[in-house]
C-alpha cells in the first residue's frame, strides 16, 4: 500500500514538471524589427577591363646630333616650364666641325679671289683673241688657246663657288648643331621618362626626355575584348574607377580602334577624363554594361559575419528568426535610373546613401529577411 503511495506521488511530481517546461518551452522571447520581402531585381550585367590614364599630349625629345650627354638636371615627376633646361650635350665636336669649316670657306674664298683674277685676265684675251682672229691677224692655233684657258678658269671659278656653297650648307648644319645642344621643354609639363644620364653617348634619334603636355587633360587607355565591340561606340558613356586617384566616375569615349589585335583579341579605347588633376600611367578599371539579369539583392547591412561565415537572419511563418548562409557577389548602389556597380572602395569617399549586394545562393524569391536592429537578432527569437 505504501508503495503505491509512493508512485502515485513520483507520477503527479513528474506531470507539474513536464507541464512546467511545456509552459517554459512555448514562452520565446520576442524583438522589432524590420523585415524586407525578397523580390528578384534587374541588374545591368557589368563586365570590366584594366587601363591606365594617359595625357593627351605626351611627348619624346630625341638627340637629333652624336656625342656625349653632358648634363640632365632633371629627374622623372618634375614638374618643367615652357624653355626649361632638360638636357645639355656636350659641344666640343660640334664647335671643332663649326672652326674648321670657317677655315675651310676663308680657304675656298682666298682661292676663288685668285681664280677670278686669272679668270679675268682670260676673258679679256680671249676676247681679244677673238677680234684678231675675225681680222685674220690671229691663228687657228692661237684662238684656240685663249679659247681654252677661258673655258677652263671659268668653270674652275664655278668649282669654287660651289664648294663654297657646299661648305656654308655645312656650316649652317653644324652651327644647328650648336642649337641642338641645349634640349629645352617646347611646352609646360612634367617629366614621364628620362632615357640619359651625363656622360652617356648617344647618336642621332636615341629618345632622352618624355614629357607629358600641363593642362592638356588626360584620357583613359584600356584593351577591351573584341567580343565587344558592337557594344562600345565613340560618343557613349562607360563607367571608372582610378583607385588611387580617389575617383569613380562617368566619362564619354571618344576613339574606339577600329582593328583588333590578333594574338590578344581585343581592340583599344580612349576615355575622356577632362582636365582632372592626374598624373600618366595611373591604374583603373573601365567598366561596360553589357546587358542585364534578374538577380537578387539585400541591404548591405543586412548582411551580417558571424567567425568569418556571411549570413542573412531570415523569419519563417511563424515568426521566428533563424539564421542563413548566403554567398554574396557584387556591390551595387541604388539610383533614381537603377542598379549601378559599385566601382571601388575609396578613401575618404563617403559611401553610398543605398549600398546593396547581390545574393548567389542561400535566399529565394518570397523569403523574409530583417533589415534591421541587427544587433539583438538571435536565432530562434521571436519577431513582434
Amino acid at each position: 500500500m505504501r508503495w503505491i503511495v509512493w508512485c502515485s506521488c513520483l507520477l503527479v511530481l513528474f506531470a507539474c514538471s513536464g507541464e512546467k517546461k511545456k509552459e517554459e518551452v512555448s514562452i520565446h522571447p520576442s524583438v522589432k524589427a524590420e523585415t524586407m520581402v525578397i523580390e528578384p531585381v534587374t541588374l545591368p550585367r557589368v563586365r570590366s577591363f584594366p587601363g591606365h590614364v594617359r595625357s593627351k599630349v605626351s611627348i619624346t625629345l630625341a638627340a637629333k646630333m652624336p656625342g656625349y650627354v653632358k648634363q640632365v638636371p632633371v629627374q622623372i615627376g618634375d614638374m618643367v616650364h615652357k624653355g626649361d633646361l632638360l638636357v645639355l650635350m656636350d659641344d666640343t665636336d660640334a664647335k671643332a666641325r663649326v672652326r674648321a669649316l670657317v677655315s675651310a670657306k676663308k680657304a675656298a674664298l682666298a682661292e676663288l679671289h685668285a681664280a677670278s683674277a686669272e679668270y679675268e685676265y682670260s676673258r679679256i684675251n680671249f676676247d681679244r683673241f677673238s677680234r684678231l682672229y675675225r681680222q685674220e691677224s690671229a691663228t687657228k692655233d692661237e684662238f684656240d688657246r685663249a679659247r681654252t684657258s677661258y673655258t677652263a678658269m671659268k668653270n674652275k671659278v664655278m668649282a669654287i663657288k660651289a664648294n663654297i656653297r657646299r661648305i656654308e650648307a655645312q656650316l649652317r648644319e653644324a652651327r644647328n648643331q650648336l642649337l641642338y645642344v641645349r634640349i629645352e621643354a617646347p611646352v609646360d609639363g612634367w617629366v614621364s621618362e628620362r632615357h640619359a644620364d651625363p656622360g652617356t653617348y648617344i647618336n642621332p634619334g636615341h629618345p632622352l626626355i618624355g614629357l607629358d603636355g600641363r593642362g592638356s587633360g588626360f584620357w583613359f587607355e584600356a584593351d577591351v575584348d573584341e567580343a565587344l565591340y558592337t557594344l562600345v561606340k565613340p560618343g557613349g558613356m562607360v563607367s571608372l574607377s582610378i583607385p588611387s586617384a580617389n575617383m569613380s566616375l562617368q566619362a564619354r569615349t571618344v576613339h574606339v580602334q577600329r582593328s583588333s589585335r590578333p594574338l590578344s583579341h581585343t581592340f583599344t579605347i580612349l576615355v575622356d577624363l577632362g582636365r582632372a588633376d592626374l598624373k600618366s600611367g595611373l591604374f583603373g578599371r573601365v567598366f561596360l554594361d553589357t546587358g542585364s539579369t534578374q538577380a537578387i539583392v539585400v541591404p548591405l547591412p543586412a548582411v551580417v559575419k558571424r567567425g568569418g561565415i556571411t549570413g542573412v537572419y531570415s523569419v519563417d511563418k511563424s515568426g521566428t528568426i533563424k539564421w542563413r548562409l548566403i554567398k554574396t557577389g557584387r556591390e551595387w548602389r541604388k539610383t533614381s535610373s537603377g542598379y549601378m556597380p559599385v566601382l571601388a572602395v575609396l578613401s575618404g569617399q563617403a559611401a553610398p546613401v543605398q549600398k546593396w549586394v547581390s545574393v548567389l545562393s542561400g535566399l529565394s524569391p518570397g523569403d523574409r529577411i530583417v533589415i534591421s536592429n541587427l544587433s539583438e537578432m538571435r536565432e530562434g527569437l521571436h519577431l513582434e
